[in-house]
């Protein structure tokens, strides 16, 4: 009985499709490049800090969409400099906040990767104090490295 139990949990096992899979986004258009901007699950035991709270991500001054909890979005943008900004300071976000911003330049045909991070801030933390201790960065992030993150996160859908 022991051995057709361990059977069918194997068989089950590897039927299953691999859930932590990153497809990336194909460039639709000659000479774009793709930028990810994701935000990962938190690495803290336990709770998930700002879980329901979200900015909305800017790009050069323009929405590109909500930056939720584990999501990520996909960009084809154009080559150049380009300004993102994570903002609570639009309509459609729920998010307390400041503002952050990283200035990327792009090449044309390359992927690139902005990680948005909010971590509780265990340092500064006691016993029932656990509003207003983050740690929240926004910067690029190696390609090899955000693989493994953003295989955890779902793309963003048009809300």
């Amino acid at each position: 009985m022991k051995m057709l139990f361990a059977t069918l949990a194997l068989l089950t096992l590897n039927g299953c499709p691999n859930t932590a899979y990153f497809e990336p986004t194909p460039i639709a258009l000659p000479g774009e490049a793709m930028v990810y901007i994701y935000r990962p699950e938190a690495t803290n035991p336990g709770k998930k800090p700002l879980r329901l709270s979200y900015p909305e991500a800017l790009m050069d001054g323009e929405s590109v969409g909500l930056l939720k909890y584990n999501k990520h979005l996909a960009l084809e943008v154009a080559p150049g400099e380009h300004e993102f900004v994570v903002t609570g300071l639009t309509r459609d976000a729920k998010w307390e906040p400041k503002d952050r911003k990283y200035t990327l330049k792009v090449e044309a045909g390359k992927s690139y990767f902005l990680r948005f991070r909010v971590e509780f801030d265990t340092a500064k933390m006691s016993l029932g104090t656990f509003t207003g201790q983050y740690i929240i960065t926004f910067h690029p992030v190696d390609e090899t490295d955000a693989m493994y993150e953003i295989r955890h996160t779902s793309k963003a859908k048009d809300e």
